[in-house]
């Protein structure tokens, strides 16, 4: 049994894959509640032979996870930290410096490229919104970056007068007030974004969303979409296979 960790920039999340095949649906901790104890808590029944690890959040954070680890399972468990790479599994990193792309984004890349060998746009839907392409032959030709719909929510709140940070969900669509108006302004916004890309692209092209805020903007775009909630941890399942 393997035990799969991605440490994004707001959260932990885990699931359990024997080699690729998910065996216990992910779950998840919000940062501010990653601590050794919760951790020790939830994953003290656990016996993991391997651990995958994919981080992009705080180095701290990191060292309270692998604190937690090594009481819990010391040398009994190998574990393998995932790096973003130059090509893995026919997909061929595009950035100009290739280690300088996120390794979440990377892992998500592979794991869409095996679903479907067609022109494929992902985009990740969490404390940023990351746009990635992946032409018909696996050759990433590059994304796009934005804040994440919390985050353009929270800089109307830091940076204006008199404008509130959402904590609930508004109705859709031309507002009467300020809290609809900025939920619909900013949910519009992301939207926006991901037309824009997929207009530009093939015909054929395949959109995968994934992250927290995947279903919402799936319920607002007016083109077709695939959730798929486990994108990163489904590619840091193949790279952990890779490496038996």
């Amino acid at each position: 049994m393997n035990l799969l960790l991605d440490l994004g920039n707001s959260r932990l999340k885990w699931a359990l894959y024997d080699n690729t095949t998910l065996i216990e649906n992910g779950k998840s901790l919000p940062h501010n509640e990653l601590t050794t104890a919760n951790l020790t808590h939830l994953w003290r029944d656990l016996q993991p032979t391997k651990i995958g690890i994919s981080c992009v959040g705080k180095t701290s954070l990191l060292r309270c996870i692998e604190v937690v680890i090594n009481h819990l399972w010391g040398n009994t468990v190998v574990c393998f930290h995932a790096q973003t790479q130059l090509a893995a599994f026919d997909v061929y990193n595009g950035y100009q410096h290739p280690e300088k792309l996120g390794v979440d984004r990377w892992l998500a890349l592979l794991a869409a490229r095996q679903k479907t060998h067609t022109h494929i746009c992902i985009v990740d839907c969490g404390t940023a919104i990351t746009v990635d392409i992946v032409n018909a032959q696996g050759q990433h030709e590059g994304g796009l970056i934005c804040a994440g719909l919390q985050l353009m929510q929270n800089a109307l709140a830091c940076h204006t007068a008199d404008l509130p940070f959402l904590t609930q969900t508004e109705k859709v669509g031309l507002a009467t007030n300020t809290t609809t108006a900025i939920y619909s302004g900013t949910l519009f916004a992301a939207c926006g974004l991901i037309e824009r890309v997929m207009e530009k692209q093939p015909p054929n092209t395949t959109l995968f969303l994934t992250g927290g805020d995947a279903p919402l903007l799936a319920s607002q775009l007016n083109c077709p979409c695939t959730i798929e909630a486990e994108l990163v941890l489904q590619g840091l399942a193949l790279t952990l296979q890779a490496c038996e």
